[in-house]
């Protein structure tokens, strides 16, 4: 079962919310998250979207055989300003992994700090290696 769903060029006006909500109206799915991919804006003012959806729920069933069969998914929605939009969905090949830290951003930074003193000291000791191989 695949986790993410891939949506190619949506105009950059819909928000995270936005999109969780039409996923919600039509039934899709219950979405956990969102990323954008924001260096494939262009002049036309589209986005593309992953929408990640949460594990403890699945795709519509529609979705999952639409997906599976022809490899896209077609929603025709409105917007919220009456305009009729289509998207094309696809499974997102390269899903992000879920974070599943409990840390807060204080011990992750501690932690990072820590592994950059770790890299350093390597990297001394690689070039001390290396110094001795040359002689």
């Amino acid at each position: 079962m695949f986790e993410s769903i891939h949506i190619k060029s949506i105009s950059t006006s819909y928000t995270e919310d936005m999109i969780i909500y039409i996923f919600w109206k039509y039934g899709l799915g219950k979405v956990y998250c969102v990323d954008f991919e924001t260096t494939v804006y262009n002049k036309t003012g589209t986005q593309n979207a992953n929408v990640y959806k949460d594990k403890a729920c699945n795709w519509n069933s529609e979705v999952i055989e639409s997906l599976e069969q022809t490899g896209e998914y077609i929603l025709n929605h409105t917007t919220f300003h009456g305009e009729n939009v289509q998207w094309t969905m696809y499974k997102n090949l390269n899903p992000i992994p879920r974070a599943n830290t409990t840390k807060n951003i204080h011990q992750l930074y501690h932690a990072n700090c820590e592994l950059n003193v770790r890299i350093h000291e390597l990297e001394n000791e690689i070039n001390a290696l290396k110094g001795k191989l040359e002689t």
